[in-house]
């Protein structure tokens, strides 16, 4: 089998790959909008998928991180982590954290239908609503370590813990403006003008 041929069946799997996760989380946030998380069970959610409960915990240990839609999504990819680190001696932090937010919001892939089914199911369940944010909050944690790590500082340091505060806060505030609002403009320009609204704060 040629090389060409080889990366078309990798990019093929993968392409499965994703749409059957992207099918998971879409049912599970589906029924717990409607039925709420104890509802039903996970086999129910596989028969309406269409796959076996092996298969389903490949993806996913449990129907909550299903429907958070964990755990890849949990975790900083490895090429940004590495870009942003490579960007210290090249560019302010500021526009590297806007790089790095860009990017890490345009890979997310969230449509308004997504973003609004899985308003629902944190309105519906407090758990999952509550497991969001302190999952958020030990992200920003990490996040934070990754900016002092970049700019030579302590995990600690206060320069770095706000900063990752501030800037997951305006990439935050982004992402819902941009799937909440029937507007033309697309995540990137929305991020740039926030962005460019605490620049002007810090100048």
């Amino acid at each position: 089998m040629s090389n060409s041929a080889e990366n078309d069946d990798g990019g093929l799997r993968e392409r499965k790959r994703r749409a059957t996760r992207a099918s998971i989380c879409s049912v599970a946030r589906e029924l717990t909008a409607s039925s709420g998380l104890s509802g039903f069970t996970v086999e129910e959610l596989c028969e309406r998928v269409g796959i076996s409960r092996r298969t389903f915990f490949n993806y996913f240990p449990s129907k909550e991180d299903a429907v958070l839609g964990h755990d890849e999504d949990a975790h900083f990819p490895e090429d940004l982590v590495a870009e942003f680190l490579a960007s210290a001696k090249k560019e302010p932090l500021l526009e590297a954290l806007r790089t790095y937010a860009r990017r890490s919001g345009e890979s997310l892939a969230l449509t308004r239908e997504e973003f609004a089914q899985l308003h629902a199911v944190m309105q519906r369940e407090p758990e999952i609503l509550a497991r969001f944010f302190g999952e958020s909050i030990e992200r920003e944690r990490e996040f934070a370590a990754l900016i002092a790590r970049r700019e030579g500082m302590a995990p600690n340091d206060p320069r770095a813990v706000l900063s990752a505060h501030v800037v997951r806060h305006i990439a935050w505030v982004s992402m819902h403006e941009f799937l909440s609002a029937e507007s033309p403009q697309n995540y990137r320009d929305i991020l740039d003008t926030n962005i460019d609204a605490a620049g002007y704060l810090f100048r």
